[in-house]
């Protein structure tokens, strides 16, 4: 069983778009999944990924990140 912060990139890529949406302006944006794979490992937890965020419209880092789960 998996708890938020066991959720790893290997986990989501290919299954789940990630989404990073800003606290300040609601500015979404889809990761690149395979980029935060080359960059951080496949083992990097989905939800630290935050930390090194900063929105492109209002420059906020304060930024959530969400699975793109389908309806």
């Amino acid at each position: 069983q998996y708890t938020a912060m066991t959720v790893t990139l290997a986990h989501v890529h290919q299954r789940y778009p990630l989404l990073a949406i800003c606290d300040e302006c609601a500015h979404p944006a889809e990761l690149d999944v395979d980029d935060l794979i080359d960059t951080l490992g496949p083992d990097h937890p989905v939800p630290a990924i935050k930390k090194r965020l900063r929105c492109t419209r209002c420059g906020s880092n304060s930024c959530a990140v969400q699975l793109a789960l389908p309806e």
